[in-house]
């Protein structure tokens, strides 16, 4: 029913079974079962022309022969007959059609002739016994029938070869093989006029036919004939019957026309196998004779295969020819089920009357017996099977045939992508969403997403940037060809996905928010490093020169050539920076994605097969960074932010990278932290060592300290070491010659190196526009700050979850130029004793501006709006450790909002500032204390070189929907606790027999003289840093094949300036200027978790 089913839905050619499996389970399937079903072809055909030699040594064998003895008998001279009667068979064959049918019709007269009459025999003939033959016939009896109905194995019967006592198995080897006639109306499709109606019809009427007969001659000779008959002589049924001629010419036309069948069903097999150029050498079986088509090689191979067969235990063949059909019923039934369950809309087979449960039990049934009849046999072939599955998946080209395996993807991958949902941060992975512009550039980048993937989602998208739709979408389709062809030839495992837009950046956003399907999105969006000769898309025109973008490696060069001699054209003018920045603000802060844009991958050292590679490390520099955040009504205090989801990312991405053996095998896990002074050295290593720990990583730590001389941008911005190289002092002028504050900071520092005679009018000319105010001392009234954090420690472990940068962004008051903090014990301690004169008014310090200048400071006044700590200015500008910070009285307080917009502002706008409020909402004029202005120029956020919180692990009992693992709570020295503090005052290191709470009063190796004009890397902005940790990361880079380090964010808004976009851009490239292949990071989303 199955074949039928299989044979009605379309067209069938030549190939019989092996066509129908082929078509319907793929090449692999079909290859393999269909030279297995050749296999047992062959050997049947031998088989048959054994069982014919017999047939003939039986009757005229000049030792056993019944009715002359002329035949010579003996193992040789039975081959000789064989091979004779192969010959015979085989020039009937290569004859040509015409003659076999002619000859199976004859054949097939004398065949049913013969058959029925045995039945007749036994009911007319009356008993006799034949004591000299051993063979008692005793005419249609019950008693017979019943003597013969029950099991009686024995051993040493006539015409047995087993040494050992015979069993149902053995007997069921040797009798299967007559059954292989359901396919041989399958095996001659090639020949008939109409396959798809011929094989069905014919295939039931012959199996009913044969069926009938079978039983009629079983039931007839087991009623007649007694047991010790059949035990005694094989030649029984020919010596009972009304005319033993009649048996003789029906033992000769069924063998001879098997042999026959064999020889011509087979050889078209290997002729369809070998057009659908499967399997490697078998070209030449395809040919076939002009006229005819006949197989004529294939019959040739056949004959040879044939006389191979006849050499060994005829009974041993049968088992083997067992297991070759019954693999062939397997596969049928198998194919017809998935077909069926499958659901595919075009399986609408002519055939009805089956269904799945059917497929479903034949397939079981042909299981079960092959294992049955003989385990080591089926094992065999199944074996055999796996090797030529193997063998054409891997070596056979790809075929348009279509298989249900795709249908059966197709229904599975629908289900459980509907039962998907949003991806648990314990089954975190990375969903990749590369754009890619340029293949010849980005190969190795493609390839390195491919590895980072860790067998997730990976797109590749590309934008094809046009105002005429219409003519962009045939180029569209092309390169959606040219790129599907580039994944399935250099075995990337990505999806594709092309876009058509206006402009650059609605394609990417459209990209972005389409990528995926249900629950299986992208979470990380990559994107090349902005280059001024290079764009991000491709801008495709009619009229322009064509720059072909589409993969042109490997083996899909020459089929994308032709695609690329169109008319149409394509060209790729460089991307602008506000474009370039636009895309970057759409991802971070509207799409809200992980990003990560990579920089130097055409220069990647890919792992090497052979073992031959220049590099040794992976380097993971998850870079600390920090936000400030306005005060809320409820807790009154700043709130500080760290980037642990970045943090976390960053190392979360290298340890997955290692796990691909390849990059593991070549490359170490490094991870490389830094702090400014070397006190904080020994601190950092524990923790960063406790981190890891916890999120299982192995990875080798180096903690870097800023502060150790070797720097020579630190040296020459943060201590203006006078030993530092000329080279140095210019690269630095050069990458900061447009910030203002590093002019007034090089005013500043020519004020100090003054007589004090000739600079006391001038500092105090400087200092007026900048009196420090509020500052909280005893004098003052004011509290230190960590005394006054209650509230935000109960904002933060009230809901047991960190606030990201990210999660602020919307609650205002923020400041978005990401002022950087230390991450002290002391921060959150509200265990203090206040004193008596501590005022409830000063809860909260906020930074207010100050009137104008009137002149001289203008320079340093109209810097933009970025500050650096007071304490640091003061020394800036020349103070010594004593000066008075107490406010003025006459300061205003003139509450402003941050803005991330740069204008043309007055100064006392630009300084960002919070205002304190009461508990009845009314804003409380406090003059506080004032922060300098520093560049902001909508820069992007800035470093820290703060030691790193330590991990906190959250416990059963605090867990709910927040993360498991995150920065804990820290204390901090607080920023105004005396005005003798300094930003060099330090906390002692982990190994420091000091307190952790206490501060050092001796200076650590590095720490900048009290009489120098210095600053704090924290101090700085972003520019000034980028050049500090460039010059630190070439330093230690040279064995480094890839680095991952944090992204600093734009600050939104940065892409409506031209000149804040290119400000930003630049600071980039300070950042990874002369640095190996680096993939610069920022997360939006926990990927790290500790629960089970």
């Amino acid at each position: 029913m199955s074949l039928s089913a299989i044979a009605t839905n379309g067209t069938v050619r030549g190939g019989g079974a092996y066509y129908l499996i082929s078509r319907s389970l793929g090449p692999e399937f079909g290859g393999s079962i269909g030279i297995v079903f050749y296999l047992g072809y062959v050997f049947n055909t031998g088989m048959n022309a054994v069982g014919l030699v017999d047939c003939f040594t039986q009757n005229f064998g000049m030792q056993s022969g019944d009715w002359a003895n002329f035949l010579e008998e003996g193992f040789w001279w039975q081959y000789l007959w064989g091979t004779i009667i192969l010959v015979f068979c085989t020039g009937i064959c290569l004859a040509g059609s015409s003659i076999f049918a002619r000859a199976s019709n004859g054949l097939l007269v004398i065949l049913l002739v013969a058959t029925f009459s045995i039945p007749l025999s036994a009911v007319f003939m009356k008993p006799f016994p034949i004591p000299r033959q051993g063979v008692e016939f005793t005419g249609l009896r019950l008693k017979t029938l019943m003597g013969n109905l029950k099991p009686h194995l024995t051993k040493g019967a006539a015409g047995s070869q087993i040494k050992g006592r015979e069993n149902f198995q053995d007997l069921f080897g040797i009798l299967f093989p007559a059954t292989g006639g359901i396919f041989a109306g399958a095996s001659m499709s090639g020949d008939l006029k109409n396959p798809s109606k011929a094989i069905p019809k014919g295939t039931l009427s012959g199996l009913a036919l044969t069926f009938v007969a079978y039983g009629l001659v079983i039931l007839a000779m087991a009623a007649s004939v007694t047991r010790e008959s059949f035990y005694n002589n094989v030649n029984v049924i020919q010596i009972v019957n009304a005319s033993d001629s009649v048996i003789l010419l029906g033992e000769f036309a069924t063998s001879f026309f098997s042999a026959l069948m064999g020889v011509i069903g087979s050889a078209k097999l290997l002729q369809a196998i070998a057009r659908d150029s499967l399997l490697p050498g078998i070209g030449i079986f395809a040919q076939g004779a002009q006229k005819s088509d006949d197989p004529v090689y294939a019959i040739m191979i056949t004959f040879v295969f044939a006389q191979v067969t006849m050499l060994f235990d005829i009974n041993r063949i049968a088992s083997f020819v067992t297991m070759t059909y019954l693999m062939t019923f397997l596969v049928t039934n198998l194919a017809c089920f998935l077909l069926k369950i499958g659901s595919a809309p075009n399986f609408r087979p002519s055939f009805h009357y089956f269904n799945w449960q059917t497929a479903a039990a034949g397939t079981l049934v042909s299981g079960i017996s092959m294992f049955f009849v003989d385990g080591v046999y089926a094992t065999g072939c199944v074996g055999i099977l796996m090797i030529l599955f193997l063998l054409i998946h891997y070596t056979s080209p790809p075929k348009p045939w279509g298989d249900v395996s795709q249908s059966l993807i197709y229904h599975q991958v629908r289900k459980y992508l509907l039962r998907l949902r949003q991806e648990h941060v314990k089954f975190w992975r990375p969903q990749i969403l590369l754009f890619v512009s340029d293949l010849d550039k980005q190969y190795k980048m493609v390839s390195f997403c491919n590895s980072l993937k860790k067998g997730s989602l990976f797109v590749l998208a590309h934008v094809l940037v046009t105002d005429d739709f219409s003519a962009a979408v045939p180029e569209a389709r092309r390169q959606q060809t040219a790129w599907t062809k580039f994944v399935e030839y250099s075995k990337i495992k990505a999806f594709v996905n092309i876009s058509v837009s206006p402009a650059a950046e609605w394609g990417m956003r459209n990209i972005v928010l389409n990528s995926g399907l249900g629950g299986m999105r992208p979470n990380i969006v990559v994107i090349d490093q902005f280059r001024s000769d290079h764009s991000l898309v491709e801008t495709f025109s009619l009229n322009s020169g064509r720059r072909d973008s589409r993969p042109r490696r490997h083996s899909i060069h020459s089929s994308t050539q032709a695609e690329n001699s169109t008319g149409s054209g394509s060209a790729n003018p460089p991307m602008s920076r506000q474009s370039y920045v636009t895309i970057l603000e759409d991802l971070l802060f509207k799409l809200r994605i992980n990003v990560a844009v990579a920089k130097g991958f055409e220069d990647l050292e890919l792992p090497d097969p052979s073992g031959r590679h220049t590099k040794k490390y992976i380097d993971l520099w998850p870079i600390q960074m920090s936000a400030e955040l306005g005060a809320d009504s409820e807790s009154k205090q700043n709130v500080l932010t760290t980037n642990f989801d970045t943090y976390t990312l960053i190392l979360q991405l290298g340890c997955i990278l290692n796990t691909v053996p390849s990059w593991k095998k070549t490359y170490k896990i490094r991870v490389a932290v830094f702090v400014e002074y070397e006190t904080d050295v020994e601190d950092e290593r524990g923790r960063v060592e406790a981190l890891l720990d916890k999120l299982r990583i192995e990875a080798e730590v180096s903690v870097f300290w800023l502060a150790c001389g070797d720097l020579q941008a630190y040296q020459t911005i943060v201590n203006d070491d006078a030993s530092v190289t000329a080279a140095t002092r210019e690269r630095v002028n050069s990458a900061l010659q447009g910030e203002d504050w590093w002019q007034g900071v090089l005013r500043a520092r020519a004020l100090n190196q003054e007589p004090d005679s000739d600079r006391t009018s001038d500092s105090l000319h400087l200092d007026k526009p900048y009196t420090l105010q509020g500052s909280p001392s005893q004098d003052s009234g004011g509290r230190p700050l960590h005394h006054r954090v209650t509230g935000l420690r109960k904002l933060i472990q009230s809901t047991h979850r960190r606030r990201s940068i990210s999660s602020f962004r919307a609650l205002g008051g923020v400041n978005l130029g990401m002022q950087t903090h230390r991450l002290l014990d002391a921060f959150v301690d509200s265990d203090s004793s206040d004193s008596a004169n501590e005022s409830e008014d000063s809860d909260l310090e906020a930074y207010v501006s100050d009137p104008e200048p009137e002149d001289g400071g203008e320079d340093i006044v109209n810097a933009r709006n970025e500050a650096v700590p007071v304490s640091g200015f003061s020394r800036l500008l020349g103070r010594s450790k004593t000066d008075d910070c107490s406010p003025t009285a006459d300061s205003p307080s003139t509450p402003v909002r941050a803005s991330s917009q740069v204008e043309e502002t007055p100064t006392s706008q630009l300084i960002p500032s919070i205002i304190e409020t009461g508990d009845d909402a009314s804003p409380k004029s406090k003059p506080l204390g004032l922060r300098p202005p520093m560049s902001r120029s909508a820069s992007s956020n800035r470093f820290s070189s703060s030691p790193i919180p330590e991990a906190k692990v959250i416990t059963e009992s605090e867990e709910g929907n927040g993360p498991s693992i995150m920065f804990a709570t820290q204390n901090s020295p607080p920023r105004f606790a005396s005005k003798l503090d300094s930003i060099y005052a330090r906390r002692p290191s982990a190994v420091s027999p000091t307190s952790p709470g206490a501060h050092s009063n001796t200076q650590a190796t590095g720490y900048p003289g009290v009489a120098s004009v210095a600053l704090s890397f924290n101090d700085l902005p972003s520019r000034a840093q980028h050049l500090i940790l460039n010059e630190l990361m070439v330093q230690q880079s040279g064995d480094t094949a890839v680095i991952f380090t944090t992204l600093p964010s734009p600050v939104e808004g940065t892409s409506l300036s031209a000149e804040d976009s290119a400000s930003y851009l630049n600071d980039l490239d300070v950042l990874w200027n002369g640095l190996p292949p680096c993939l610069l990071v920022h997360s939006n989303s926990m990927t790290v978790t500790m629960n089970l």
